[in-house]
């Protein structure tokens, strides 16, 4: 029982049973490999199915034959002793061999105990299939490797046991390190982004770990040369029975684009100011005139007892309203910088109007540092971020209750807005036009929006922003 033990790891190798013609004969009739035995003159003398099908050749067609008929060597391997413990006396050598059509066969010739001296046993592998199969993915790289190029886009994956970081040579490129960099820690990582983007990422990944979520944010960086640029980082995480089991992101270097969508905010910014500033001072005042010239005719024609009195105060009403409407739209135009009220007034304005026109009770709290609240085209965009969260909230939660809260910290500001409703569909509404929105006016601030259901039912809404951009 012992030496059958022993014997029994050489029991993979067929060959080493082959002592007799019988046992010849029953090893070309089981094998799944294409097999050829050959003597010493390299003529075919046994042959199984499997190598008439890798040769595309009858039974007959082969027998009898010469290897060299029916393929050419291309390759050989040097000779080398098998290993076994048992056929210290055979030798192996491994060739390539090249068919009509050029397509080709791995083969794996030995000597075999118990035949006749120099007959030897061919064992073949189309191998075809898998070099075509390496050819296509080599392409595939190829394909890849340029497309990051011309796109300016690197790719990098994390290895979730081992918590490091591989880049690719694109994203080294990028990164302004050198080629011998290949892995890193995730930690060592966050030494690329600027003080203000670090905590973005930071907790951007963090919750890509521990929940799967995925991001996709606009980061200030630090190249290894001390360059400041602007990334755009999307990260992906795929899950497995509620674990994270691989994390992939993609970063491209978005500097110019940056620098030019900050000239067109601006440019936009000014128009809207404008066209703010004529319909306010202008078409505003005009209607305004018009609404106080039909109140006094409405009441000269009331004393006079006409019979136009009810329609004169019908076009009156109606004029007021369209004075209210026009200011209405002139504010909402306007930038908040340009109105007469700070960040926290207007916030304060907008729940009051959320709550008499909508019946919702809107809660606001404002902590941390107070005099640092968000101002200028932060400002501008937090206000829209706002707006589109409480319409959410009251749209498709059918909230009774909101509860805002901005928290000014030393190195990010937190918005949140939180509701008791029936919460939103985020695999339905997550590519409504309004979330987009919400997660590009963020973006485009540097920092990042998450969207979760609360333990109550309800939404959440938290957008995170690097404090020391919301002055600037």
């Amino acid at each position: 029982m012992a030496m059958n033990t022993q014997r029994r790891p050489v029991a993979a190798d067929p060959t080493s049973f082959i002592a007799s013609r019988a046992a010849l004969r029953s090893l070309l009739e089981c094998s799944f490999d294409g097999l050829l035995i050959v003597d010493r003159t390299g003529r075919i003398r046994e042959a199984n199915l499997p190598a008439c099908r890798i040769f595309g050749q009858s039974m007959d067609s082969i027998i009898g034959k010469r290897v060299r008929d029916i393929g050419s060597v291309r390759q050989r391997a040097v000779a080398h002793r098998s290993g076994m413990p048992d056929a210290a006396d055979r030798s192996e050598t491994v060739v390539t061999m090249e068919r009509p059509d050029q397509s080709s066969v791995d083969v794996v010739i030995r000597k075999i105990p118990g035949l006749a001296a120099r007959t030897r046993i061919w064992i073949l592998r189309d191998v075809t299939a898998d070099r075509s199969l390496v050819e296509a993915l080599e392409r595939k790289s190829r394909l890849l490797i340029e497309a990051e190029r011309v796109g300016g886009m690197g790719g990098w994956e994390v290895d979730v046991k081992s918590g490091l970081l591989a880049w690719t040579p694109e994203m080294r490129r990028i990164m302004g390190m050198p080629a011998t960099t290949e892995t890193m820690t995730i930690e060592q990582s966050y030494n690329f982004y600027t003080d203000a983007s670090r905590p973005i990422v930071r907790e951007a990944f963090n919750a890509t770990m521990a929940r799967g979520t995925p991001y996709d944010l606009e980061l200030e960086a630090v190249t290894g040369q001390g360059k400041r640029i602007w990334v755009r980082e999307v990260c992906r995480a795929t899950m497995h029975r509620g674990r994270v089991v691989s994390v992939i992101g993609f970063s491209q270097d978005i500097t110019e684009r940056r620098r030019l969508a900050g000239l067109l905010d601006t440019i936009g910014n000014q128009e809207r100011a404008r066209i703010g500033a004529d319909l306010h001072d202008g078409l505003g005042q005009e209607l305004t005139g018009m609404s106080l010239l039909l109140r006094g005719v409405s009441t000269r024609a009331e004393h006079e007892g006409s019979t136009l009195v009810g329609e004169l105060r019908g076009l009156t009403k109606l004029a007021s309203k369209s004075v209210k409407s026009v200011r209405d739209i002139a504010h909402g135009l306007l930038p908040l910088e340009l109105s007469d009220a700070g960040f926290r007034q207007v916030l304060k304005r907008l729940a009051r109007a959320t709550s008499e026109t909508f019946g919702v009770l809107v809660t606001i709290r404002f902590q941390g540092d107070g005099p640092n609240m968000p101002s200028g085209t932060v400002a501008e965009n937090l206000y829209r971020i706002a707006q589109e969260a409480i319409t959410n909230a009251v749209k498709h939660g059918h909230a009774k209750r909101i509860w805002l809260r901005v928290h000014v910290g030393e190195a990010k500001t937190i918005f949140t807005a939180s509701d008791d409703g029936t919460g939103i569909d985020l695999s339905r509404n997550s590519e409504g036009m309004g979330l987009q929105i919400m997660h590009y006016r963020a973006r485009m601030l540097g920092g990042m929006i998450d969207l979760q259901r609360t333990r109550t039912g309800g939404t959440r809404v938290r957008c995170v922003l690097p404090r020391n951009r919301l002055c600037c």
